[in-house]
């Protein structure tokens, strides 16, 4: 009777473990695996240089160049917004050559949630942005991009990247 204990015990922690392991597994799915719009629109980016905007239904995606890396690898970020909820998921692109290399999704933290010392960094990109078309800066792992708007370089976006996730951007 113990040994039967001892066996259904066991075969109980080794299923609570499985399903534990499967369910934390489908809460995580990268987004650009439960949608194949996510791959297409960065390719498309990847391939004209130029944002994009797709409306499917309930959902708008707005995909966009971030920048390219000293190797020639492209940073895009493709943005699915849902109409009336404002919910965002976020899928973060390294394509070098053509090929995606990297993908992570992320949700941006936002301007109130990053580090204090950037702020003072982000000015100084937005000023060099609309003095030279383009600024960039690195704070302790963090990557601020400005670019300023083809046809008014008074407007600059910028975009605050941890890696190649996309944790903030506006647009000043």
């Amino acid at each position: 009777m113990k040994k039967y204990k001892i066996t259904l015990l066991s075969l109980f922690l080794i299923l609570l473990f499985s399903v534990k392991a499967f369910s934390f597994g489908i809460f995580n799915i990268p987004y650009n695996k439960s949608d194949s719009n996510f791959n297409k629109l960065a390719m498309r980016v990847y391939n004209s240089n130029s944002p994009y905007i797709y409306s499917s239904g309930a959902y708008t995606y707005n995909a966009m160049p971030i920048t390219t890396t000293m190797s020639g690898c492209k940073i895009i970020a493709v943005i699915k917004t849902m109409q009336n909820f404002g919910n965002k998921n976020t899928e973060n692109y390294k394509i070098c050559g053509g090929n995606i290399s990297r993908v992570e999704n992320t949700n941006p933290a936002g301007w109130n949630n990053l580090p204090n010392g950037i702020k003072p960094v982000i000015n100084n990109v937005i000023a060099e942005t609309r003095q030279y078309g383009k600024a960039t800066a690195n704070y302790n792992g963090y990557r601020v991009v400005g670019t300023a708007q083809s046809y008014n370089s008074n407007t600059v976006y910028v975009y605050v990247l941890n890696g190649i996730k996309l944790e903030a951007m506006m647009r000043v």
